[in-house]
């Protein structure tokens, strides 16, 4: 398979089915789970009623998104993009390369991946200023994604109001990320995106891909 038909693979393979068991993405089985936890549909990402498992506002399912953005910036870059430090973590690659987020935006979701992934937090000092943040979260279909304080917080627990306040849509994050894997497939298709792990496609497929012995949604 060239390049492009193994990103495709990764993205989009669900499930193939074999006597000796089930193989899968575990790009497609993240976001299939993502998806469940935040009631949404498992296989198109749009809001379901019918998916009583999670609700649009998860804290898990939003994890579960914030992993995967750190894969898709862990493995790819948009050809012509934009050029980012390698020692950027994977969450700050992909928004860069693959939404129009801007860099204040990125920091304060990669900082509620942290505080949500390190301790279930709602806080994060981080080593610079776009980093340090203490959040409130919602689940609303009108709000925005991210409500930035005029003044950002110092980092010291004394200090901490509403004024200085992060408020982030976790509803709203969700769509963000479905966005993004779309914008990502579609860019692929057009052959505007490259592999770039270490050992490229056969990392790719060795790393990120998975059997089990029951088909597993």
């Amino acid at each position: 398979m060239t390049d492009k038909e193994v990103i495709n693979y990764h993205l989009t393979n669900s499930y193939i089915e074999s006597s000796s068991g089930t193989f899968f993405s575990g790009f497609c089985g993240a976001l299939k789970d993502a998806r469940k936890m935040t009631g949404r549909n498992i296989y198109t990402g749009a809001k379901d009623g019918t998916n009583h498992f999670g609700h649009l506002g998860s804290w898990l399912g939003t994890i579960g998104y914030l992993s995967l953005l750190d894969q898709i910036g862990g493995c790819f870059r948009r050809l012509s993009g934009p050029e980012v430090e390698e020692n950027k973590s994977g969450i700050v690659k992909a928004l860069k390369h693959f939404s129009n987020l801007d860099d204040n935006q990125i920091d304060a979701i990669y900082a509620l991946r942290n505080s949500f992934a390190h301790d279930f937090s709602l806080q994060n000092v981080g080593r610079r200023p776009g980093l340090i943040h203490h959040f409130e979260v919602g689940n609303s279909s009108i709000e925005p994604l991210i409500v930035l304080p005029n003044d950002y917080w110092d980092g010291d627990l004394e200090s901490k109001s509403k004024d200085n306040l992060t408020k982030i849509n976790l509803q709203a994050l969700g769509d963000e990320v479905e966005k993004l894997v779309k914008n990502l497939i579609q860019l692929n298709s057009e052959s505007k995106v490259e592999i770039i792990l270490e050992n490229g496609k056969d990392e790719l497929l060795k790393r990120y891909s998975f059997a089990t012995g029951n088909k597993v949604i």
